[in-house]
């Protein structure tokens, strides 16, 4: 499915600009990756990029999870997804409390005698933006990735402080937390401390000071590459 086709139908639903979505969508196309996984898809914009990338070449699949709320969201992904066609490339998952639950339901089914076998190439984290729940899903994202596998990290300065209307997030009382954990942005300490020191990472690029990637590399490739766009149109709900 081609990308203008995609941005005619999420017109309007937050939350993900077009900027944005011509980078997941190229990425599909110019990766290829065979299982994707996305934690955290709101209304579905970027399932739908991701799906109709894979659409695009052909063949792959996207496993996405949100919370049983996101459901009741309008539009939400499954009423995207048909009106696009795109439904058989993506299965919906949803969980009560936190997508990590979900991870490790996954680390289960892909466990074999006491060792778990790596399922994805691609994986887009875009959920509560906490350094507890988000940095635990890095640990368990990665015994799911495949070696080259990408992650791709949203919102990489976003701050509980500069979103007060939000109270809680994915089992996270916002008034719970100190003051340096609502002013300090948690995926930026989390790329920063857990990402860029795990021996097995590398190819870091952070872009526009918004999405962070890393890859897979085994401890080959250290660099911290220079941003490669800016964004002009994102809508940071």
């Amino acid at each position: 499915m081609k990308f203008d086709d995609v941005r005619k139908i999420v017109e309007g639903v937050p939350y993900l600009g077009i900027d944005e979505g011509w980078e997941l969508y190229h990425f599909v196309l110019n990766h290829r990756p065979e299982r994707c996984l996305e934690l955290g898809h709101a209304h579905g914009v970027s399932s739908l990029y991701i799906a109709a990338g894979l659409d695009e070449i052909g063949g792959g699949h996207l496993d996405t999870v949100d919370l049983i709320g996101s459901a009741n969201r309008d539009p939400n992904v499954e009423t995207l997804l048909d009106q696009a066609g795109l439904q058989s490339y993506v299965s919906v998952h949803r969980e009560k409390n936190s997508y990590t639950w979900f991870l490790k339901k996954q680390i289960e089914r892909q466990t074999r005698n006491g060792a778990c076998t790596p399922c994805y190439d691609f994986c887009f984290i875009d959920g509560p933006k906490n350094w507890t729940i988000d940095g635990l899903a890095f640990f368990l994202v990665d015994k799911l990735m495949r070696e080259r596998g990408w992650i791709l990290f949203d919102d990489y300065k976003w701050t509980h402080g500069k979103h007060p209307e939000r109270e809680q997030t994915d089992g996270i009382t916002i008034r719970s937390l100190s003051d340096e954990e609502i002013n300090e942005p948690h995926i930026e300490a989390i790329f920063r401390l857990l990402v860029m020191q795990h021996p097995a990472y590398g190819n870091f690029e952070v872009q526009d000071d918004w999405w962070a990637w890393a890859q897979k590399t085994a401890g080959a490739g250290q660099e911290l590459k220079k941003t490669r766009m800016a964004y002009h149109l994102r809508d940071d709900g």
